[in-house]
């Protein structure tokens, strides 16, 4: 069941995407290696650390261009006040998470608060020595709500980043029409995996922020979570999709959805 929700979430992140974008699929999966609970705690480091975590990052490439060229083996792009590129999806231990666009624009302000940073290099640097094949990213959701009887606030943050030293799995940068400098083929397949092993010149990981602060009015009491998980990463796969942008095939899939829930829920009454 699962699977099927996680499909689901899935098919409802590609319809927020434009049908006309090219959109990539960043899946990953790993193993939690750390947690730290600064204030409250969201996660329970006895029990989450070693779980595996599975998930994947889909990028629209078209949002996802402009950054700079800071040297001729690395470019960047600080996605702060225009529309954000990524969205995040994951699973640790049975749970789900997500960060999505959804609160990108922030009417109340009437900007954007994106905060996505993306990254990208590799070749041979000023001294004619090699770089590492890398790219990194990072999404971010914050989002804020007011009452009159609460305040709210929450911010995720979820990076990844991969490199590879002795294989090059990522090409270089390519001139892009309308674009004044190079930009990363963000649109290029690959499969990055890390067996473990010592000095294979591989290297990947990246953590999960989760930052909260409910103010109950009523009673003037304030309650905080500030927590942080960290993971080594063993596979990242990048692969093409299409994006999803019909209405009935939306309807269509979650009245699939709706009748599946229903055959189990009524399978498993039948069992019992």
């Amino acid at each position: 069941m699962l699977k099927l929700i996680t499909a689901t979430v899935t098919l409802l992140y590609l319809i927020s995407f434009s049908s006309s974008a090219a959109l990539m699929k960043f899946s990953f999966q790993g193993v939690i290696t750390g947690v730290e609970n600064t204030e409250g705690a969201y996660w329970d480091p006895t029990s989450i650390v070693g779980a595996s975590i599975t998930g994947y990052m889909i990028m629209d490439t078209e949002l996802a261009l402009g950054g700079r060229e800071e040297v001729s083996y690395y470019w960047w792009n600080n996605i702060d006040s225009d529309p954000g590129a990524l969205s995040t999806n994951f699973d640790i231990a049975d749970v789900n998470y997500g960060l999505s666009s959804q609160y990108d624009f922030n009417a109340m302000y009437d900007s954007y608060v994106t905060d996505e940073f993306l990254e990208y290099g590799g070749g041979i640097d000023e001294n004619g020595k090699p770089v590492a094949d890398h790219m990194g990213l990072r999404d971010t959701e914050q989002y804020e709500e007011s009452s009159a009887n609460h305040d709210l606030f929450y911010s995720k943050k979820f990076s990844f980043g991969i490199s590879d030293i002795d294989n090059e799995f990522l090409t270089d940068f390519r001139p892009v029409p309308g674009q004044s400098e190079p930009q990363p083929d963000w649109l290029q397949e690959y499969v990055w995996t890390d067996d473990g092993s010592l000095n294979n010149g591989k290297s990947g990981g990246g953590s999960y922020r989760y930052f909260e602060t409910h103010s109950d009015l009523a009673t003037n009491q304030t309650s905080r979570i500030d927590s942080t998980l960290t993971f080594s990463l063993s596979q990242v796969t990048a692969e093409q999709i299409t994006a999803v942008s019909s209405p009935t095939t939306l309807w269509f899939t979650l009245s699939a959805f709706a009748f599946l829930l229903t055959r189990s829920r009524a399978l498993k009454t039948h069992l019992h």
